[in-house]
């Protein structure tokens, strides 16, 4: 009798030991992970793509910006005349728009600078960093599609890490209905779209949520960590250092007996932003580069009344191309959490938050205060809170961020300035 298995038998066994060895994997997954996290995400996003694309195909609009681009049939970009394409890589090119050019160009081509003109030298390294390594790592073609997909991977990845931290975040001080709630809030905020474009925003959650999770586990080396990575990935990373360090003072009962060498970690925040600073002084022969071309677009640091003087006097109408008015709106919001979180939420959430309002105020425009919030997460524990007690409240917020949501989608994505 031969020695040999029988094929019918192994076509039988082999998916039984492939269920065998997989089955107890996916048994380890937590049924919070997916009902709190993937189920909200998955569907937020599948709509945002639907709400994108309808968009494009019903309601085309006028492309007014002069540098317009799409990703064309070969893969390339070419030059955007009056409306996009419907047709042409949809999903793609309707989350890339905007800063996803400088983006994908630092990532491909590195950092260059020209005093006096706008330069990618405005936009912090990580995010471009891992796009180029996710790029290379793969072998991608050098075309301009193959770089802004692995640029939306990352974005969308990096969102789901970011609200497994918030989940687990949250649950450190709250019940699954107010984890539930804040992720969900978060999600269907109105900006909510630049969490899956080729933007920063979703990395810098996942960083930011990261390092106050390790940082309320007492684990003060991570929470560094990824408090300078943050501070290398938005400008607005630098403010983390003072609630962290307010976390780290309260888990000791704000005793200098009790302090540890753990504390010299925070040095990584700064020198996180020192390392960046050096790299452009280096290249470019300037300390103040990034601050240079922050300029150009109006923005640098100025004393919190005067963007508030210029808006009162000058605002024009809301309008397609004027948004001042709904951008003030997004600051009264997030100044409104921070005075209710004042009685809602532990010292260092608040801090940050207060920290957050005081940073994009001096920063010498609203223009991209709508975008700001989506990051500020314990904006979104407030929020949550609130609609945990009030009916009216949650049908409200959920009614209008939607609505929001949906038209900020549609006008970014046929390159309508949101945020």
């Amino acid at each position: 009798m031969s020695d040999c298995p029988n094929p019918r038998h192994l076509l039988i066994t082999r998916p039984e030991v492939l269920k065998a060895r997989i089955g107890p994997a996916f048994s380890k997954i937590p049924e919070w992970f997916i009902r709190q996290v993937t189920v909200p995400f998955v569907i937020t996003r599948l709509a945002l793509l639907l709400v994108g694309w309808l968009g494009v195909r019903l309601l085309p609009l006028p492309v007014t910006f002069p540098s317009a681009w799409e990703i064309g049939p070969d893969g390339n970009k070419h030059t955007v005349e009056n409306h996009i394409s419907p047709i042409s890589h949809p999903c793609v090119n309707m989350l890339s728009r905007w800063d996803a050019g400088w983006y994908v160009e630092i990532a491909r081509d590195g950092y260059h600078y020209e005093p006096g003109s706008a330069s990618n030298t405005a936009f912090f390294p990580l995010y471009p960093l891992l796009i180029r390594v996710i790029h290379a790592l793969l072998f991608l073609p050098a075309n301009d599609y193959w770089w802004l997909v692995p640029a939306i991977a990352l974005s969308n990845i990096a969102l789901l890490i970011g609200l497994t931290y918030f989940r687990a975040l949250l649950a450190i001080d709250f019940d699954e209905e107010i984890a539930s709630r804040a992720i969900i809030y978060l999600l269907i905020f109105p900006t909510t779209f630049f969490f899956s474009g080729i933007y920063s925003e979703s990395l810098f959650l996942a960083l930011t949520v990261g390092a106050f999770y390790y940082a309320r586990t007492n684990r003060w080396l991570p929470a560094c960590i990824f408090a300078a990575l943050a501070a290398v990935t938005r400008s607005q990373g630098i403010i983390l250092a003072l609630p962290l360090l307010i976390e780290y003072f309260r888990e000791r009962n704000f005793s200098l007996r009790k302090i540890g060498w753990n504390i010299t970690a925070f040095a990584l925040i700064p020198a996180a932003v020192f390392a960046y600073a050096l790299f452009l002084r280096l290249r470019f022969g300037s300390w103040t580069v990034m601050f240079d071309v922050q300029g150009i677009w109006g923005r640098h640091l100025m004393w919190p009344w005067h963007p508030l003087a210029w808006f009162l006097r000058h605002a024009p109408a809301l309008s397609l191309e004027h948004h001042d008015r709904l951008d003030f709106c997004f600051l009264v919001l997030l100044l409104g959490g921070a005075i209710a979180g004042l009685r809602q939420l532990s010292i260092s959430y608040s801090v940050y938050l207060w920290t957050a309002v005081a940073f994009f105020s001096c920063w010498g425009l609203f223009g991209s205060i709508p975008r700001f919030d989506l990051v500020t997460f314990p904006l979104f524990v407030v929020l949550a809170l609130i609609g945990a007690r009030s009916r009216a409240f949650h049908l409200g917020y959920v009614v209008a961020s939607t609505m929001l949501a949906a038209l900020f989608m549609v006008m970014h994505s046929q390159w309508n300035w949101v945020a």
